[in-house]
């Protein structure tokens, strides 16, 4: 337990450089592609403990790391980014909701497909390689449509792009340098950033199993929630830090939103890949009735957040929808199959309002737009 008191810092510190480095990248890269690369190095320091938690085989801890971290980001971060807005705002009326452009068609909808295979996954108590190899797959077939999406909306991509002017503190500074210098910054950043995380992650996963014995609580319940505060540091930096700016808002949904579904496809991808590894042979993680309820729950609150985001437009109620269930379960963990229950029937009740509307969300519109206008360019490409 002792290693916690400087890996916790030291994973904290890591996580800080690698979200310098991010930012600073993300100068040079269009908006799409800059969020998602910018979300990726940020969680980083997740797929480090996700990786040492699978590679030891503790097929119990896989899913509490994962089933925490996901949750964390709908049910606090999403949240949090709308009440920083909401109480930064000191001029005019306050924000009721917040607009999305449709360049976020991509990231609202395509969280919808590893979601249903989770599903499908949740039916059958188990996980296989195959199913890594698949979800791993879908994160491709994501930054696919977010480099189409580039091309699609190019005219607008500029108005997303993050500029020197809207960096802080340390990566601020380095944007003011040349671009050889911003680079070179950028890799040393990085690399220690990288460093660190890698000497601090298994002393780190080991001293929390060890506080969890000494307090007498759950090792999953201790790894679920604190370890993915620390290594979830970054997006959380960056993304409360853009709620802070009316213009910035929607990045800052951007941000949390895309580390969603690197966790859900890439992240999730891992962890039967990493532990197939370990065994040396293609491996397969039974669930038990807890984890199937952990999973359950966790799949029932993403797919109300993604049906909330499908209009393009993050309201006040949402928010606290989303914050007030992931609070109830946080600190009255036996309401969770209730508690699933509600997210579902929460669902079913926005998937009918948009159904009665006669509209079909906004999101789900420009997302269909894109496939036709990808399957016009291949059929063109295909022709000539």
């Amino acid at each position: 337990m002792q290693s916690l008191i400087w890996t916790f810092p030291a994973i904290m510190a890591s996580s800080i450089m690698i979200g310098w480095a991010a930012e600073i990248a993300a100068l040079h890269i269009s908006a799409g592609l800059a969020l998602a690369i910018l979300a990726l190095l940020q969680t980083l320091p997740e797929f480090g403990v996700e990786a040492f938690i699978s590679w030891s085989g503790n097929t119990h801890l896989m899913l509490a790391n994962l089933t925490g971290s996901l949750r964390l980001f709908v049910g606090l971060g999403w949240p949090v980014v709308f009440f920083i807005h909401f109480f930064s705002t000191r001029r005019g009326p306050k924000p009721r909701y917040v607009q999305m452009p449709r360049t976020f068609a991509v990231e609202a909808t395509f969280l919808v497909f590893p979601l249903i295979h989770f599903f499908i996954i949740s039916r059958r108590d188990r996980m296989t390689l195959w199913d890594g190899i698949v979800l791993c797959a879908m994160y491709l077939l994501y930054l696919a449509y977010l480099n189409y999406q580039r091309l699609y909306l190019r005219h607008q991509a500029a108005e997303l792009d993050e500029a020197e002017e809207d960096l802080e503190g340390i990566p601020r500074r380095v944007a003011a340098l040349g671009l050889s210098a911003q680079r070179f910054w950028m890799m040393i950043f990085f690399i220690i950033g990288g460093g660190v995380l890698l000497l601090a992650v298994h002393p780190f996963v080991e001293g929390l199993k060890g506080a969890a014995m000494a307090m007498g609580m759950s090792e999953f319940v201790f790894i679920q929630w604190i370890a993915p505060f620390a290594s979830e540091f970054p997006e959380k930096v960056t993304a409360f830090g853009w709620a802070r700016r009316a213009s910035k808002v929607p990045m800052a949904v951007f941000n949390m939103v895309s580390s969603s579904v690197n966790q859900w496809t890439l992240l999730a991808g891992f962890v039967p890949i990493v532990y197939s590894m370990s065994l040396g042979a293609p491996a397969v993680i039974e669930f038990d009735h807890f984890q199937h309820t952990e999973i359950s729950l966790t799949v029932a609150q993403s797919l109300l957040g993604v049906l909330f985001l499908a209009d393009l437009k993050f309201r006040w109620f949402e928010a606290i929808a989303l914050f007030g269930l992931w609070a109830l379960q946080f600190f009255v963990p036996h309401t969770r199959e209730w508690i699933t229950a509600v997210y579902v029937a929460l669902s079913l009740i926005v998937a009918g309002r948009m159904v009665l509307s006669g509209r079909p969300p906004r999101a789900w519109v420009e997302f269909f737009r894109l496939n036709a206008w990808i399957l016009r360019r291949w059929l063109k490409r295909a022709s000539s």
